[in-house]
């Protein structure tokens, strides 16, 4: 899996947020707040294929967390990702 190319974070106001842009029926654009450590996971898995394992080696390396909570927060990441249409 990877994150979409046409998906930019940006910082506003002090939050780093990724918009969603709407359908063209009405929906308005949407956005999402990354956090610090959803930011960390961007930055390091941006422009690459990756898996969950992945994003779960990176937290484990950069905080002090074991290997099922990494790959619990991973997984969760990702699928938060997948519901907004971010990682294909």
């Amino acid at each position: 899996m990877r994150i979409n190319k046409q998906y930019k974070v940006r910082a506003v106001a002090g939050e780093n947020i990724i918009l969603i842009p709407g359908n063209k029926t009405g929906d308005m654009t949407k956005v999402a707040a990354l956090n610090d450590t959803s930011l960390f996971l961007w930055n390091k898995l941006n422009d690459r294929d990756f898996t969950i394992q992945d994003a779960a080696n990176a937290l484990t390396e950069a905080y002090d967390t074991d290997d099922a909570t990494a790959r619990h927060d991973a997984e969760a990441w990702i699928n938060q990702l997948k519901d907004l249409g971010i990682i294909e």
